[in-house]
């Protein structure tokens, strides 16, 4: 069983990372790109926690729901980050679409410094 400390500690890394490159990219490249990263970071975030809402609703159940709770989380994921893209890709033709798709890679490549590091809850 995955301990919630860690889940959020997964979370809390892509919203750090997030904010680190939008930032670093204001400073060196401008505002429209650090905006694109910053989008991109928001829409890896977002498909995180809707997985976590979908795959740990509950504590307890038998391997099977688990499983089925695990994929269905991922399929709502993936749903939801085609939709946000194509909903950019229409609303905000003008972004800097590099940086969207780096601020993206970016906060998702979290998940496995997430593997790396162990989250206990403390602060």
């Amino acid at each position: 069983m995955v301990k919630t400390a860690q889940i959020r500690g997964v979370i809390r890394l892509k919203v750090a990372i997030t904010i680190v490159l939008a930032l670093g990219l204001f400073l060196i490249l401008g505002q429209n790109e650090a905006i694109a990263s910053g989008i991109g970071g928001v829409i890896a975030i977002a498909g995180s926690l809707l997985y976590a809402l979908i795959a740990y609703s509950v504590k307890f159940a038998p391997a099977a729901e688990l499983m089925r709770r695990h994929f269905a989380a991922e399929m709502a994921k993936l749903f939801m980050t085609l939709l946000s893209f194509a909903a950019l890709f229409v609303v905000y033709q003008q972004a800097a679409w590099l940086w969207v798709f780096v601020g993206y890679l970016a906060a998702a490549s979290a998940y496995w410094f997430g593997l790396l590091i162990q989250f206990d809850g403390k602060k």
